[in-house]
C-alpha cells in the first residue's frame, strides 16, 4: 500500500491520501509539498521520495527485490 503525504510548513496544512491524483490536487490548491510512502503488511514503511506535479512518480525501493521502477 502507498501513502501520499501533502503539507505546507508555512501554512500549516497537512493531510494523508491513498489516491495519488487527490494527492497532487491538494498540492496544487495548498502551494504545498508532498512525499511518497511505501507501507508493508508487517508496519514497516519507506520513504520513496517526493512527488512531483509534472512527470513521472515512478520510485525505485532500494534493498529490495525489485528490479525495476514501478508505482
Amino acid at each position: 500500500m502507498k501513502q501520499y503525504l501533502v503539507f505546507n510548513r508555512q501554512t500549516g496544512y497537512s493531510d494523508e491520501f491513498y489516491n495519488l491524483t487527490a494527492a497532487k490536487a491538494a498540492m496544487k490548491a495548498n502551494d504545498a509539498r508532498g512525499v511518497i510512502y511505501k507501507i508493508y503488511s508487517g508496519g514497516d514503511f519507506v520513504n520513496c521520495g517526493e512527488i512531483t506535479l509534472a512527470g513521472n512518480n515512478k520510485t525505485f525501493v532500494a534493498n529490495s527485490r525489485q528490479e525495476k521502477s514501478g508505482y
